[in-house]
């Protein structure tokens, strides 16, 4: 009985699959990509994030980063940003945490209001503040992470890394 071994790919994604939740965070693909000899700014691991999730939901599935996986030799080149879309998520980013008064990385509901405020002021349909709230956190946690903010903006095509 011949011992039959799976993907390269499956055994990658296990070992950085940290809280073995099935997917990976950015957290969890910031080591990957250090250990293998990359090195990203939080921009950039913000940026593959969302390039390698191809469905939005904040998350690396195993189908999605095997697709990426085998994409060839140079798969990370797969990742960079060209200037100016890492000067529009730099953007984002500086604007999330413009709104980020504690500095605890997610958004709360008091911290969303100036949020949404700001936001309508700029033109993006919304509707409630409620709808608003649900649409951009869809962990249902209550809060808004920034990975949920640039998945938001990547949904209603008001940010294009790529």
């Amino acid at each position: 009985m011949a011992f039959s071994r799976p993907p390269l790919s499956k055994l990658v994604f296990k070992k950085y699959d940290l809280d073995e939740s099935g997917f990976i965070d950015t957290k969890e693909l910031k080591k990957m990509v250090y250990d293998l000899g990359h090195k990203m700014t939080q921009t950039e691991l913000v940026a593959a994030t969302q390039i390698l999730d191809k469905n939005n939901d904040g998350r690396i599935s195993y189908k999605e980063f095997s697709d990426w996986w085998n994409s060839g030799s140079d798969r990370f080149s797969s990742l960079e940003l060209t200037e100016e879309a890492e000067q529009r998520l730099t953007a984002a980013i500086d604007f999330f945490k413009f709104y980020d008064k504690d500095h605890s990385g997610d958004i709360d509901r008091k911290e969303f209001r100036a949020v949404y405020d700001s936001l309508k002021k700029a033109g993006h349909s919304l509707g409630s503040f409620d709808d608003a709230l649900a649409s951009l956190d869809t962990s249902g946690d209550g809060l808004v992470s920034l990975n949920e903010y640039v998945n938001w903006l990547m949904r209603t095509k008001a940010l294009k890394l790529v």
